[in-house]
């Protein structure tokens, strides 16, 4: 998949210079997915804490773009809603049995090309997508 950001120890989007912190800074607010586009968006807003920076974008966009797979495993349903608002880890999805859900790639570590990429959330919901591109817009 081609990616116009990179991330970092599971949590942290970086893109043409914001280090971005989708854990702690973010909610997610949802996704529009399109089966006649092939397209996947997710949508996150600042978050309202004292702790986030000024500096931090309003919001920012994830854009997937020719998806050939889209999958979405379900919430714990004894977790509160607010948890789904908040990510655990943003890495790939392996249907492999040594992979047990989303796993981080190491420092040298490449993904390889049937691996999706996978957003899990503290609610215990996974977002797993395939697709030709991947691109983040900002929301100064």
């Amino acid at each position: 998949m081609k990616r116009n950001y990179e991330i970092v120890d599971g949590t942290c989007l970086v893109y043409e210079g914001y280090e971005l912190d989708l854990h702690n800074d973010f909610y997610f607010k949802g996704l529009d997915y399109s089966i006649e586009r092939r397209q996947l968006i997710l949508h996150w807003r600042r978050s309202v804490g004292e702790w986030v920076s000024s500096n931090t974008p309003q919001a920012l966009i994830i854009e997937f773009d020719e998806v050939s797979e889209f999958r979405f495993m379900p919430r714990d349903a004894e977790m509160p809603f607010t948890e789904d608002e908040c990510i655990n880890s943003f890495g790939y999805w392996v249907d492999e049995k040594w992979a047990e859900g989303v796993i981080m790639l190491q420092p040298n570590q490449t993904a390889e090309s049937n691996w999706l990429a996978a957003i899990d959330f503290m609610s215990g919901a996974v977002l797993a997508v395939q697709s030709v591109s991947a691109n983040v817009r900002v929301v100064p």
